[in-house]
């Protein structure tokens, strides 16, 4: 074969393979996309960082971080895929990058929500197609 029919045949390929991906609502993976709204002290919180713990003592792996009005969503392996369904307990950090030392330092929560066993949220991420976790209401007060 030529150069030119394989660079023709390699294209189909390509093609078919790009368009077959485009008509699924979400990856079959078993993830549930999740995302709300954070606020502290009654304001939107930016840079806070929001992990599930399985209740099982697997890794972590599913987080987020929230963003401008204190939106969130969670990722595991790609950018905004969810989690799987379960019971999480659910933890809260939210520190201080320090240009200095180059790392997250401290936490404005004072570390009420920072550990699984002391952090008082719980999700149920339930099946289906996407999961709103709503207003979650932290205080940053003792």
């Amino acid at each position: 074969m030529s150069v030119l029919r394989w660079g023709g045949f390699w294209g189909v390929v390509l093609l078919f393979s790009f368009g077959s991906g485009c008509t699924a609502s979400k990856p079959d993976n078993g993830m549930v996309p999740v995302s709300g709204k954070l606020e502290v002290d009654g304001q939107p919180a930016i840079g806070v960082v929001i992990e599930l713990h399985p209740q099982e003592n697997a890794p972590t792996l599913a987080r987020g971080i929230s963003s401008e009005g204190g939106r969130f969503e969670i990722s595991t392996m790609t950018q905004g895929d969810g989690a799987k369904p379960g019971t999480y307990d659910v933890t809260f950090v939210w520190s201080e990058f320090n240009i200095v030392t180059r790392a997250q330092e401290g936490d404005q929560l004072n570390g009420r929500y920072a550990k699984p066993g002391q952090s008082t949220i719980q999700w149920t991420v339930p099946e289906g197609d996407r999961w709103d976790a709503g207003t979650i209401r932290l205080s940053s007060k003792q």
